[in-house]
């Protein structure tokens, strides 16, 4: 059986999980659109505690419509879709969080995918 194998090095930032949810895109059950990829990158990308606890506050919300140059109503209806298309949702304690199949390994995501003919 041939591997097709490819490595992507020297990822930074949000670039690592727009990458990462591009691959795994074509496998969730609703995809998620281009625009939505970045956005959730975006937030995916930050760290730290603030970011645990809050990551789609309004400081992170800021950052990524900096980042992403959209506006407040904008980013309100990515979120929104993010959300209906199960992406992101609400805890027990009400913090919005990211659907943990979604987030990949901290420094390096490895992949293994086999498709079969009939």
């Amino acid at each position: 059986m041939k591997i097709i194998q490819k490595s992507i090095l020297q990822l930074k930032g949000a670039e690592y999980y727009v990458y990462h949810l591009s691959i795994i895109n074509p496998f969730l059950p609703v995809a998620l659109s281009p625009r939505e990829i970045e956005v959730l990158g975006c937030f995916m990308s930050f760290k730290g505690e603030l970011a645990e606890k809050d990551r789609f506050g309004t400081t992170f919300r800021k950052e990524v419509k900096r980042l992403l140059s959209m506006s407040d109503a904008g980013l309100s209806n990515h979120i929104t879709s993010l959300r209906s298309k199960g992406a992101i949702q609400e805890d027990l304690q009400g913090i919005v969080q990211i659907a943990a199949i979604l987030i990949p390994e901290e420094k390096q995501q490895f992949y293994q995918f086999k498709i079969v003919q009939e």
